[in-house]
């Protein structure tokens, strides 16, 4: 059986996994021991059910349980996740998106091997990035699954819970995944086709909530980017890479600063404590259109989104001034890995 889900063709041959599935051995080490971290739910979209996150005792790879099947996932982000136009947040936060995407790329043009080539955006969400590579002139194709942004959707499928790219071997100079691997249900099959369709010594771009910061561990399920359900995995710098060399990718560069996400991040975790776990400030950003056509399943009381401005507003400067200090001490909330396919 075949859907269509935003241009993106799904091959329905596996049967829907059942909830109570859980995961048998780690996929970055094969330890088959876990421990449980602590119950999440999620504060974001208001998707209901509670999950398990439970982490490998060998390499600390985090994971939910019930692990959730490829059906499901698509549930967390169909008429929630984006607006009909592609986008998630208010515009003058897209807007700002935009200009933080500009940016991204210059990291990429220093690390790359090739300063205009062919570029796949895997996850591109509301194209920012996309359309400022193509303004440096890249030839880019995005991918996306449930934003409307993508151009290039018909060229990629899903075989069960296994990516397949329509395009040759080798085909691309850079591929480039902002915040999206953790997202994926068989992280290291998707490796292992961006290996097939990236030029020897092409960069593959992977970039993360770092699982492993201080952040992570001081805030721990108060921690904004935590996620769940959509994060279904949560990485460190060293067990990605540990996944990634089985495809021959070795680390050309790390970068552990993040202006979009560490401040932010930190303010928001610090309110989770004052106000209550909701993110109620980051979810006053999104988008108007999702609450206004029901499509977000969350409330935000009028007192707490009150409190939240204004303690969000007193409290930024200071939650700049820990983003930089952490940072020098080698600690971000994210990193982003910029890997090169020997």
């Amino acid at each position: 059986m075949k859907t269509k889900q935003n241009d993106l063709e799904i091959i329905s041959s596996d049967i829907p996994l059942q909830p109570s599935e859980i995961i048998s051995k780690c996929v970055v080490c094969d330890c088959s021991e876990f421990e449980l971290l602590y119950k999440v739910r999620d504060t974001n979209q208001g998707v209901s059910g509670q999950w398990r996150l439970m982490v490998c005792k060998e390499c600390g790879l985090g994971v939910i349980e019930p692990f959730p099947s490829q059906g499901q996932i698509a549930s967390f982000y169909i008429d929630q996740f984006y607006t009909d136009d592609g986008k998630r947040f208010q515009g003058w936060v897209e807007n700002l998106r935009g200009i933080l995407a500009w940016m991204r790329g210059i990291g990429l043009n220093r690390v790359a091997p090739v300063k205009k080539g062919r570029l796949l955006d895997f996850g591109a969400g509301a194209g920012h990035f996309a359309k400022v590579q193509e303004a440096r002139g890249w030839e880019v194709y995005s991918v996306d699954p449930y934003s409307s942004k993508a151009n290039s959707a018909d060229l990629c499928k899903l075989d069960g819970d296994r990516i397949q790219l329509e395009f040759s071997d080798h085909y691309f100079n850079v591929i480039t995944l902002w915040y999206v691997i953790e997202h994926l249900r068989n992280p290291e099959a998707a490796i292992a086709e961006f290996k097939r369709v990236l030029k020897p010594g092409g960069i593959l771009v992977l970039a993360q909530q770092n699982f492993a910061s201080i952040q992570a561990r001081l805030f721990g399920s108060r921690w904004l980017i935590l996620d769940p359900p959509r994060h279904i995995w949560q990485f460190n710098e060293e067990n990605l890479l540990k996944l990634v060399a089985r495809y021959n990718f070795k680390k050309s560069a790390i970068s552990h600063s993040s202006i979009e996400l560490g401040p932010f991040t930190i303010l928001q975790s610090i309110l989770n404590y004052l106000v209550g776990n909701e993110n109620y400030l980051f979810c006053l950003l999104k988008n108007g259109g999702l609450r206004s056509k029901g499509k977000m399943n969350k409330n935000i009381p009028l007192g707490r989104a009150l409190a939240s401005i204004a303690l969000g507003v007193g409290l930024f400067p200071f939650c700049i001034i820990i983003y930089f200090l952490l940072l020098m001490l080698g600690s971000g909330d994210v990193f982003t890995l910029y890997l090169r396919r020997e």
